[in-house]
């Protein structure tokens, strides 16, 4: 007789999934990981066709251009999901030297580029302030928009996407 769960139920086995482990592969360039959802190729194995659906780091059309402020906040995401993407792969290969060269040219990229917006635009990071606008007297983390407001197409101020 089969033992019943908490519930009551009689649970069944429908399948048992294997997982290889992942390798190295050389990463994709910041656009076309944001773009593909993963900085490794080798883990892009696409489920359908997704050409249509609508990216916000897809290139625009020349009508409707990304202003200045809009693209140098897409490097800063661009370099932040590298950095997240890449963290989950070193969370299994802690000791691969591919891995962990990358991820500190990445952490650096991500502090240039957190304190050159922060220095244009307003911090995005509590960091940001030190980085960004070192001679500040105040505390400047609530300047600047926030997360869901869109850009305006009137004022730089805006959202992050």
């Amino acid at each position: 007789m089969k033992e019943q769960n908490a519930c009551g139920c009689t649970p069944q086995t429908l399948a048992m999934a294997s997982v290889p482990m992942q390798e190295w592969c050389e990463p994709y360039d910041l656009a076309t990981a944001i773009y593909s959802g993963t900085l490794f190729p080798c883990l892009n194995l696409n489920f359908f066709d997704a050409e249509d659906i609508p990216s916000p780091f897809r290139d625009k059309p020349a009508a409707t251009k990304a202003t200045e402020h809009e693209k140098a906040l897409r490097e800063v995401c661009k370099v932040g999901f590298a950095v997240n993407d890449l963290t989950l792969y070193l969370d299994t290969h802690p000791d691969c030297p591919h891995g962990i060269k990358l991820m500190k040219e990445l952490l650096q990229q991500r502090l240039d580029g957190l304190a050159q917006y922060a220095g244009q635009y307003h911090p995005l990071t509590q960091l940001s302030i030190v980085t960004g606008i070192p001679n500040s007297n105040q505390y400047e983390w609530d300047e600047g928009p926030l997360p869901w407001d869109p850009f305006g197409s009137e004022s730089e101020q805006g959202g992050l996407l």
